[in-house]
């Protein structure tokens, strides 16, 4: 999949957008805060006039009451013949608007709630970091700012055979413009053209979790850290009602390396609302390994399906291996159904460690914790001594990599071509816990269903 054409918006029908219909461009009567003001020369219905006019988060003010409202509207950057920017434009189906001057500082504001036109004259490729089924990754450096940033790149060709993929990155769109954490990636703005769609976001350099702990046993105080900033990006999501569905390693990116501090959380093409009733686009989804068990058993399900994810997280970074150990995808998935997890005795994991992290996988939804819960536990309230890269050891670990289930795509592909399903190795027999309060619960849990219906079931498992 490449960056095939230039995107001009002379060849750009907008009436033809997938990322917009909407029509509405002067408003009037709007609760409008100024980001900026400046003195501009503006041109509407061939009228060109000077005038100050003000940013918003999504309105310019045009005059006292009179406003632009420029979400969803088509944004064009204007240059000169020595490719210098000079003003913008901003369309929506038969409104139009021409802003010339010094626009620099609007421009960041713009593309977080428009749909940019003509790609190619505002980045250059830096090179191919990642490649998927639906979307290759880039790393690109910007013609505005100098910047590098990362992209997403779809083919709009694969829409037709697919409606849930176009869905998935609609959805995508809406909630990283809705979601502003620090340990979220941020989005910077979208461009679309008659055969492509690019999601613009920020450039992690740090690599993903997976990569950055290879071969390495961290230190409690580290588990802490990953912990906190992973908790406090599901914390806001929850709170929008937004559940990520796809919580791994492979999905947890640094913005420096070996700077846990700076987690963000990533890849958001299973993300969608929680609804009470359970109607989402992919209800059947996930890694192996990674999912809540509620997910797997086709049960009505809520946000609490990501603290489970965590959990499985928290016990690889405690524990150096898998809770559901296999050589078999089949037998991941079983594992992941029954969700009978051991705890291996262990000195180097606290007992209040061990709680929480207990707390994070209980398979009943309404026992484990919420995102708040569990950042307000006492384990990650106890004060953190050690330093960044303090205790860590080196750890030699055989990689055995596990087939996705039905196939490769973007879902399943992190930047740098690292693969982005879980190492596991072979163990079928599943060993008791040593906590004999969490084997009950678990064990009572699994007597709902049986391993032959999961069998049957399991292809069916989308792990876009």
């Amino acid at each position: 999949m490449l960056l095939k054409n230039k995107q001009s918006p002379q060849h750009f029908d907008i009436q033809k957008s997938i990322l917009s219909t909407d029509s509405q461009f002067w408003v009037s009567n709007v609760n409008f805060q100024s980001i900026s003001t400046s003195f501009l020369t503006v041109k509407s219905k061939e009228i060109m006039k000077e005038k100050n006019i003000q940013i918003g988060v999504q309105h310019i003010r045009y005059s006292k009451n009179k406003f632009i409202c420029f979400t969803n509207a088509f944004l064009t950057i204007l240059r000169n013949k020595k490719q210098e920017i000079i003003g913008i434009q901003l369309q929506k189906i038969e409104n139009k608007i021409e802003v010339y001057g010094q626009i620099q500082n609007w421009i960041g504001i713009l593309m977080k709630e428009c749909i940019s036109l003509d790609f190619i004259s505002n980045y250059n490729i830096v090179q191919l970091i990642g490649s998927g089924s639906t979307a290759n990754v880039y790393q690109v450096r910007s013609k505005i700012d100098g910047l590098d940033c990362a992209i997403k790149v779809f083919d709009k060709e694969q829409f037709d055979q697919d409606y849930s993929i176009k869905q998935s990155i609609l959805f995508e769109i809406q909630y990283l413009k809705l979601l502003s954490h620090p340990n979220i990636v941020k989005y910077l703005g979208v461009y679309e053209s008659n055969t492509q769609i690019i999601i613009i976001l920020e450039y992690l350099a740090g690599g993903d979790l997976k990569s950055n702990l290879e071969d390495k046993q961290i230190g409690e105080d580290q588990i802490k850290i990953i912990m906190k900033s992973i908790l406090g990006g599901i914390e806001q999501m929850h709170k929008l009602g937004i559940f990520h569905r796809d919580i791994k390693k492979c999905n947890i990116m640094l913005r420096n390396q070996n700077s846990y501090d700076s987690i963000c959380l990533i890849d958001f093409g299973l993300a969608e609302k929680a609804n009470q009733e359970n109607n989402y686009l992919f209800k059947y989804c996930g890694t192996p390994g990674c999912v809540a068990p509620e997910i797997l058993r086709k049960q009505k399900y809520g946000l609490k399906v990501d603290i489970y994810s965590v959990g499985i997280l928290c016990y690889q970074l405690m524990f150096q291996k898998d809770p559901f150990k296999s050589n078999t995808t089949k037998e991941i998935i079983v594992k992941n159904f029954l969700g009978n997890i051991d705890l291996p005795m262990t000195t180097s994991i606290s007992k209040n460690g061990i709680n929480f992290l207990i707390g994070l996988l209980q398979i009943d939804p309404k026992i484990r914790f919420s995102a708040t819960q569990a950042l307000n536990h006492s384990f990650l309230q106890d004060k953190i001594t050690l330093s960044r890269n303090n205790n860590v050891s080196y750890k030699k670990k055989e990689s055995i990599k596990l087939k996705p289930i039905i196939y490769h795509n973007s879902r399943n592909i992190s930047p740098y071509n690292i693969s982005k399903t879980s190492p596991c190795k072979f163990y079928l027999k599943t060993q008791r816990s040593t906590s004999s309060k969490y084997d009950k619960l678990q064990n009572e849990s699994t007597k709902i269903v049986s391993k032959s219906f999961l069998l049957k079931n399991y292809q069916k498992m989308n792990t876009k």
